[in-house]
């Protein structure tokens, strides 16, 4: 039996996050101890670890911000992680993110411990201070592996890290996705009658909200009946210049008040995937996105842009899914009125989006991280 640990910032809302939690049920449903390590508190956490998932923090002082104070909080981290690994005597390490990546690294050093580096979104669009920058070029390759989730993330690693043991690990598809609280039903937000256009994600910037409301603001007098709900996005969660409460303003000021809904963050997705009539993804940038392969495998008619990973690895345009190549208004609400206008070309989407699960079935997609971690794939479950 080996021991791992998946060291991750947070367990809130998120898509490592989830990605992280559902890791560590597998790896413990195959017989491996599992221990996961965060800096926040499990009282910040939104996801909930299953029982028999041993849980660590590493809390540290974020109000430093002179570079000795960032250096001695950097050099308790590493300790600490240390600690934790010969604790629980780790195997393999999992690293999600970048900053857990360079610490994971330099913590194991002289350690009988496999180090397995992450980078859960488009590397090149998240910003980093030089610090860090340099010391992800520098460490990177002195981990045991490098997991990407689609090509161009790994070509970047190779490029710019010196990574040279890159394994390409897409996000697997659950057939049955899980349900928790808080509970939310989609009938007890949304007015009788309504199609729904449905958009899932907790950052704004990134996922392109503002984009996507002023897109459905020039449709919404062609489709009355139509509103557009965004699960996970608050209005006082604020990324990349942009909040929640900045995607209902703009929504006001196209009359769109009643139209546009953000109930908040819940546990049971799966319920509105069922209620969605259409799903969107108009994101800048992504890694590889859980949201919408969750939508397809559910069996909801998708559109994507087209940003640079991701969406091009899981949607066949015009098959299973439309992708939108043009990462601007006009051609987002183009393919949207396409495909809010044509209950045909809906359904045929449909029915054609669960073979998603298929390309990316959990056993296969576990069976991958096994062999980056360095664990027998198909181990007996408890």
């Amino acid at each position: 039996m080996s021991s791992v640990c998946l060291f991750i910032g947070t367990l809130k809302a998120g898509g490592a996050e989830r990605v992280t939690v559902w890791l560590a049920t597998e790896l413990h449903r195959r017989g491996h101890d599992v221990v996961v390590l965060t800096h926040s508190a499990p009282k910040a956490d939104f996801f909930t670890l299953p029982e028999g998932i041993r849980r660590e923090t590493v809390g540290f002082d974020e109000g430093r911000s002179t570079l000795p104070g960032k250096l001695l909080i950097n050099i308790r981290r590493c300790l600490s992680v240390r600690r934790v690994l010969r604790r629980h005597r780790v195997t393999s390490l999992l690293a999600m993110m970048p900053h857990e990546s360079v610490v994971s690294v330099v913590a194991a050093l002289g350690l009988r411990v496999r180090v397995v580096v992450s980078e859960r979104n488009a590397p090149w669009h998240r910003r980093q201070d030089r610090i860090w920058t340099a010391m992800r070029r520098l460490v990177y390759r002195f981990s045991d592996a490098q997991v990407a989730q689609t090509q161009p993330i790994g070509d970047w690693l190779r490029r710019e890290t010196g990574s040279r043991r890159v394994a390409i690990i897409p996000n697997a598809v659950q057939a049955d996705l899980p349900s928790g609280p808080p509970f939310v039903r989609p009938e007890e937000v949304l007015r009788p009658g309504r199609r729904l256009l449905l958009a899932v994600g907790t950052k704004p910037f990134q996922k392109g909200f503002d984009i996507l409301v002023e897109a459905f603001a020039g449709l919404a007098e062609d489709y009355p009946d139509w509103d557009l709900a965004i699960p996970g996005l608050l209005a006082d969660r604020s990324e990349g210049g942009i909040s929640g409460q900045d995607i209902l303003d703009a929504a006001a000021r196209f009359g769109l008040a009643e139209r546009v809904i953000l109930p908040g963050h819940l546990g049971n997705v799966p319920d509105w995937y069922a209620a969605a009539d259409l799903f969107v993804l108009s994101s800048r940038f992504e890694g590889f996105p859980n949201v919408l392969v969750e939508a397809m495998g559910a069996g909801v008619a998708s559109v994507a842009f087209a940003c640079d990973t991701g969406p091009d690895e899981i949607i066949q345009d015009g098959v299973d899914g439309l992708l939108v190549r043009d990462l601007t208004v006009p051609a987002l609400a183009e393919a949207l009125d396409r495909a809010m206008g044509d209950a045909g070309l809906r359904a045929s989407l449909a029915a054609a989006a669960p073979a998603v699960t298929r390309r990316f079935a959990p056993e296969r997609v576990m069976d991958a991280w096994c062999e980056a971690l360095g664990l027998p794939a198909g181990t007996a479950s408890r």
